[in-house]
């Protein structure tokens, strides 16, 4: 089992128009909810592999019913905290013929000290029966910045590995804590540096592997619909997907961690590692709702990845 921290749970409502813009009225061509935040994601992409992924967190309300639910509709096991408060809702809004995405996420309610002391206490209970944790998603308020970091040294000393894809503070001290792998994109790159790399593909290659090795973990850099790269401190491939027809990137970036998390768990070497994330965000486009690709377009999209090793 591989268990996903969902610390900021929601529901995700993608909403399809035909040329959306301010101060009118829309009349949508279709409404997707799904149980959403990164975690969730990286769960429904998990499973879309064959793994079997429970999610844990923290829910509340209707919407935490909703998450939780859906979950359970789709095959997928929770363990989450109960707040009693209302769980958030995040609405994108995907413009079909300008190809634009307006989002708005809500920042959630003010978790209790009480519960983010029961959650970590529980986390501490069931780390070791789990193959790999993943930490994905923003804080909600009232979480200290410092929580993922806590949580990896829980499960670096029960020696469960840990896959971080956070942002801002939490990146900065979860990473600190030398999680197994790290997934910033090209901005949150720069908060682990001490100066932002340029743009060029080698610039990139460099901050990749500085960070790989200043924090003994690997590190992969999403490039969007450029691929990614992945160091391990030594070297640094880059990946090259095909180009598609994409419909919507909502979800991309966690689904190209479920497909590391579940490589490395079948023992897979960096290049096979990086084939799997790149495929799985990259077949992820193809459809809307974060995790809801085929197998048979991420094996094809597999197949045509290039690989080039840059240091």
């Amino acid at each position: 089992m591989i268990l996903c921290l969902n610390l900021n749970a929601a529901i995700d409502k993608t909403i399809l128009v035909d040329s959306f813009a301010l101060d009118k009225i829309h009349r949508s061509e279709k409404v997707v909810a799904l149980a959403g935040g990164k975690g969730c994601n990286v769960a429904r992409a998990l499973k879309k592999m064959g793994k079997t992924p429970v999610v844990s967190g923290w829910v509340g309300g209707f919407a935490g019913k909703f998450i939780e639910d859906e979950l359970n509709k789709e095959g997928i096991a929770t363990d989450f905290i109960e707040t009693g408060l209302e769980s958030r809702t995040c609405t994108s809004i995907l413009d079909q013929e300008n190809q634009t995405m307006t989002e708005i996420y809500e920042k959630g309610e003010t978790v209790p000290e009480e519960k983010i002391e029961e959650l970590e206490a529980h986390f501490r209970e069931i780390v070791g029966s789990y193959r790999a944790i993943t930490l994905s998603g923003s804080l909600p308020p009232g979480v200290p910045s410092d929580i993922y970091a806590r949580l990896i040294q829980i499960a670096r000393a029960a020696g469960v590995p840990t896959y971080l894809d956070g942002s801002k503070n939490a990146l900065q001290d979860g990473i600190a804590a030398q999680p197994f792998l790290v997934k910033p994109n090209e901005e949150e790159i720069s908060v682990l540096l001490d100066d932002k790399p340029g743009s060029p593909t080698r610039e990139l290659a460099i901050a990749t592997q500085t960070i790989a090795s200043r924090y003994a973990t690997t590190v992969i850099l999403s490039l969007g619909e450029r691929g990614a790269l992945i160091s391990d401190g030594e070297r640094v491939i880059q990946a090259q997907p095909p180009k598609v027809d994409a419909v919507s990137a909502v979800g991309s970036g966690d689904s190209m961690v479920a497909g590391f998390v579940a490589a490395f768990s079948d023992n897979m070497d960096l290049e096979e590692a990086i084939k799997s994330g790149v495929a799985a965000g990259t077949a992820n486009t193809l459809t809307l709702g974060a995790g809801q690709f085929s197998m048979e377009d991420l094996e094809a999209i597999r197949k045509q990845i290039v690989l080039k090793t840059l240091i």
